[in-house]
């Protein structure tokens, strides 16, 4: 949320080197006569993830805060929306018998040989985000828990119909920058136009590229800006996306719409020179914390009281700058 090129061979098996490492809380000492296999005081969860942004930081930061708390350790890895290096991933992690692995997967079918192989190492599996169809089955993982990414879309396109109504008009143009690699990301993309459709916009969509890097999204905003100087709007889809189109349309007066929340995005909205309008942002430590309280019941043997669960985004946006304040005094 392809969210990074396929790293090459040589690169991909640094990379996995370096990114599964445990965290370096030391696990608890169980209590006089020991604990059993289903105690959540020394537990190994193991954490796969799509890249290393802002969004997943705040992931591992909330795991790794939960986790210690309980006196366990967490070990972290990077599928790099790569199912090969994912498989990589987790086969290191069954080989280190973690207790749990929290995962988000690269892909919906391609995903599913890794996640088999995990719970068949009877490993407790929670699928953290971009979890749709097999990945979200029952019978392929123990629980799920995400945001509402249908919702994510919703909560920016609305804000953006009454600017759009306000500012241009009943139509617009408009340049989307996508990571529709994710299915997540096809879903947000549903929700904000399905808002501009229901405010009675007619939308005219100038170009839809797929640019959620900030170093890639930069270069694609100017460039669409350069080849549309009529367009009207930009929205993109994620954090990386969403910096790259503020960024890359510096100066034209284009107003941004994006998705995702960052200590950059929020400072974007409450810039009095700013283009970014709104963004909706997910929330990574409730996300994270709410998978480890599942994983737990799981490994003690319980029945979830939910067995998918989907967490409301927050809209941010420059008419209310509050919210982005109170974001950034976190």
């Amino acid at each position: 949320m392809k969210f990074a090129k396929v790293l090459a061979t040589v690169a991909g098996t640094a990379a996995l080197a370096l990114t599964l490492a445990a965290c370096t809380a030391p696990a608890a000492t169980p209590a006089d006569g020991g604990s059993d296999a289903g105690s959540t005081d020394a537990l190994q969860i193991g954490l796969i993830m799509l890249q290393g942004d802002t969004y997943f930081q705040g992931i591992q930061t909330g795991l790794e805060e939960a986790v210690k708390a309980d006196g366990g350790t967490v070990t972290t890895g990077l599928s790099n929306n790569d199912p090969a290096q994912e498989n990589q991933v987790a086969q290191s992690m069954i080989q280190k018998q973690v207790d749990a692995v929290l995962i988000q997967p690269t892909a919906d079918e391609a995903s599913l040989a890794t996640m088999k192989a995990i719970k068949d190492a009877g490993i407790a599996l929670i699928c953290y985000g971009n979890c749709i169809g097999a990945t979200a089955d029952p019978a392929n993982v123990d629980g799920v828990i995400q945001s509402d990414n249908t919702a994510l879309g919703t909560g920016t396109g609305e804000f953006a119909a009454t600017f759009i109504k306000d500012n241009i008009g009943d139509s617009v143009k408009l340049a989307i920058l996508n990571c529709d690699i994710a299915s997540a990301c096809k879903l947000r993309k549903t929700g904000f136009l399905d808002s501009l459709k229901a405010a009675g916009i007619t939308v005219d969509i100038v170009t839809d590229q797929e640019a959620y890097l900030t170093d890639k999204a930069t270069p694609v905003a100017e460039n669409i800006l350069a080849a549309n100087p009529d367009v009207d709007i930009f929205w993109a889809s994620n954090d990386g996306g969403t910096a790259g189109a503020v960024i890359g349309t510096k100066g034209s007066g284009k107003p941004v719409f994006g998705t995702d929340i960052s200590t950059q995005i929020a400072e974007f909205i409450v810039d009095p020179e700013g283009s970014l309008q709104a963004t909706t942002g997910q929330d990574p430590v409730g996300t994270a914390q709410g998978a480890y309280e599942m994983a737990k019941k799981i490994i003690a043997g319980e029945t979830l009281d939910q067995f998918s669960v989907e967490l409301p985004g927050i809209t941010y946006d420059r008419a209310n700058p509050e919210t982005a304040e109170a974001f950034l005094a976190q």
